[in-house]
């Protein structure tokens, strides 16, 4: 459905996989995805914190977070965020790349460098 730019459709179907299974990281991040994709980031928040609580060692979890944060100004909490996914093993990168742009914006050059 996301595919199709069909979010409501997105978020009835994650929502019906929620019910059927509470327990389901999967669909709780679906359904950040879709509100992130809305730009709704307090509801996206709430649906990727939810995920990593059933997947705590995920780093897409923690990166989600952190996206979101930003997106919300928490810029500190974005951070921490983050640098969890990053200790986690961010496999993608994104979360050190972020990460890297947040030190140098904070002009810590040290700590940016550290990330590449």
């Amino acid at each position: 459905y996301i595919e199709m730019k069909n979010t409501a459709a997105a978020i009835e179907a994650y929502r019906r996989a929620v019910d059927l299974s509470d327990r389901e990281y999967r669909a709780w991040y679906g359904l950040g995805q879709t509100y992130e994709i809305m730009n709704m980031l307090l509801h996206a928040l709430f649906y990727f914190r939810k995920a990593a609580a059933l997947h705590p060692h995920d780093a897409r979890m923690w990166c989600a977070i952190g996206g979101c944060l930003l997106g919300l100004d928490r810029r500190t909490d974005a951070e921490k965020s983050y640098e969890r996914a990053v200790s986690l093993g961010d496999g993608e990168g994104i979360a050190t790349r972020k990460l890297a742009e947040l030190y140098r914006e904070d002009g810590d050059e040290e700590k940016a460098a550290k990330c590449y």
